[in-house]
């Protein structure tokens, strides 16, 4: 009786001890990916300097997956790599044009199952042509990080202040690039990912935004972002809270005689982990600034992520719009 009593204890133990190492190995693993997913993300931010830098339209086309958008104020969004190569190319052609410093600073970083969200800020310097005084510029970024099958990190989407429209100059009007390939087929394929349920909610939430634009409602516009919200402009301070978007919403709110005439946004979206989605959206929109005044008119670009909550709601996690 004694030896099965023994027997039953060392058997326990064994057991016991090899739940104890598959718990801490699976911690090892872990913690292991994270560091090698974080070494990844510096890599590319350092290539992202390093091209910016250089101006090597090559090196700075490379920063992207196959299939990214890239957007900026002012100017086309460029869909898939080709079309980010081309204007990468034309920045580089511009005779005596040098970047002297880019410095971007990262303020916030979220991981996700082979994604990666992060917001912030940079400044540059540069000159126009040999010779040119030294111009200062700049702004905000938010870019959406893709892991590849291969373990390094690409760009799969971005936005941040471009050269050109803080500069002065004056671009042609975004606007949604007619039949694009790339992102119909990115689409056809997220459509296909979602379920029933989140495709509805999602598009539940489109319709509120859509209604509380036209209403300039600031408690129904504020409604739609999680707590830990962060919305971007090209050139302010972001606002990084509900709160801090709420005090921006009524700002717009009591300008006396402000209305929204028209709202109309196109929406492309792409699952990323569970719970999760990258949104780029073109819209044209018309206002009046004051009571009896003309209608204006104005088209733009939005990078949004947003993340569905407990109650099966999603809303808006990080955002930047121009």
């Amino acid at each position: 009786m004694a030896r099965l009593i023994v027997l039953f204890f060392l058997v326990s133990l064994v057991v016991w001890a090899t739940k104890v190492d598959v718990t801490v190995f699976a911690q090892v693993q872990a913690t292991d990916k994270k560091e090698e997913d974080m070494a990844g993300i510096e890599r590319l931010r350092q290539q992202d300097i390093a091209a910016t830098l250089s101006l090597d339209p090559a090196a700075l086309t490379d920063l992207w997956t196959d299939d990214a958008v890239r957007l900026s104020p002012g100017q086309q969004a460029e869909v898939g790599k080709q079309a980010i190569r081309k204007t990468n190319e034309r920045w580089s052609a511009r005779p005596g044009f040098k970047v002297l410093s880019y410095v971007p600073e990262t303020k916030d970083l979220t991981m996700l199952d082979g994604w990666a969200v992060e917001w912030g800020n940079f400044t540059a310097s540069y000159i126009e042509a040999a010779g040119g005084e030294v111009e200062q510029i700049g702004g905000n970024r938010l870019m959406v990080l893709k892991r590849l099958s291969d373990g390094s990190w690409k760009y799969f989407r971005g936005i941040r202040a471009s050269f050109a429209a803080l500069a002065g100059q004056v671009p042609e009007p975004p606007h949604a690039p007619a039949g694009s390939d790339v992102e119909n087929q990115a689409d056809l394929a997220a459509i296909k990912e979602l379920n029933q349920k989140d495709k509805a909610a999602i598009a539940k939430t489109y319709q509120q935004d859509i209604a509380a634009t036209l209403a300039v409602d600031p408690v129904a516009l504020t409604e739609g972002w999680t707590e830990d919200a962060v919305r971007l402009g090209p050139d302010k301070p972001a606002e990084v809270g509900k709160q801090a978007i709420r005090e921006t919403n009524e700002r717009w709110a009591a300008i006396p005689g402000f209305k929204i005439v028209s709202y109309v946004p196109e929406n492309h979206l792409t699952p990323m982990s569970d719970g999760w989605v990258v949104l780029v959206r073109y819209f044209t929109l018309s206002y009046v600034v004051s009571a009896g005044g003309e209608a204006k008119q104005m088209r733009g670009q939005v990078l949004a992520v947003l993340k569905r909550l407990p109650d099966g709601s999603w809303g808006g996690f990080r955002c930047m719009g121009v």
